[in-house]
């Protein structure tokens, strides 16, 4: 795993807009953030995510910086704590990135807490500049929900794309989730996968690699 001190700066990448008046450039960054895709989160109800996250990086390709966090248990978490829970503990496999996406990731941000959004987080959006972060990954109603929240409660803008996202206590929670979701940060910060490329790649270019 990447260690925190090595920030990596991601080049802007240049889209076209058309307007009245002809073509008009615009620069973001981009990150896509996949919270939580580990081996311990890996049931019959996740089944499947880690094969479209694959999809829709294929699609914006070079357009986004890719990083991932890990949920890295320990015996002062709230989830040991309170619940007794002891998967996903610092140094087993359940608590490694699945195999699938980790060399996707250009950096994986471990954490012990439901959010993601801790000092580390808040160094890398500040050092690459990023404009707008994507959210994927599980589950739905725990870190990603938790994570939205405070990207959002500080004027990070972001949306959670709800079929590159899931429960592994099934889809009714997830459904709840994204119930609150779009409540808590705007029904249209919640996307479906093909919304986020056309809004990352640009309308036109969008319908030609889906035509391709």
């Amino acid at each position: 795993m990447e260690k925190s001190g090595k920030n990596i700066v991601h080049r802007r990448k240049y889209a076209c807009r058309r307007t009245g008046g002809g073509m008009e450039n615009y620069m973001k960054n981009i990150l896509f953030l996949i919270i939580d895709m580990q081996n311990g989160f890996s049931n019959q109800n996740t089944q499947g995510i880690d094969e479209r996250i694959l999809d829709f990086l294929e699609q914006i390709k070079g357009r986004a910086i890719v990083a991932g966090t890990r949920y890295v248990n320990n015996e002062n978490t709230a989830c040991y704590v309170f619940e007794g829970w002891k998967a996903c503990m610092e140094g087993t496999e359940e608590a490694e990135i699945l195999p699938t996406l980790r060399g996707h990731m250009e950096r994986v941000f471990d954490k012990d807490k439901y959010s993601c959004w801790n000092d580390e987080m808040k160094q890398f959006i500040r050092d690459n500049k990023i404009d707008k972060v994507y959210f994927a990954g599980v589950n739905t109603g725990c870190c990603v929900l938790h994570s939205a929240f405070d990207f959002y409660n500080d004027l990070v803008d972001c949306s959670v794309i709800e079929d590159l996202c899931g429960s592994t206590s099934g889809i009714r929670e997830h459904e709840a989730a994204l119930i609150v979701l779009r409540s808590c940060i705007t029904e249209e910060r919640v996307v479906t996968a093909d919304q986020a490329v056309r809004e990352i790649l640009g309308v036109g270019e969008a319908a030609g690699r889906s035509a391709e």
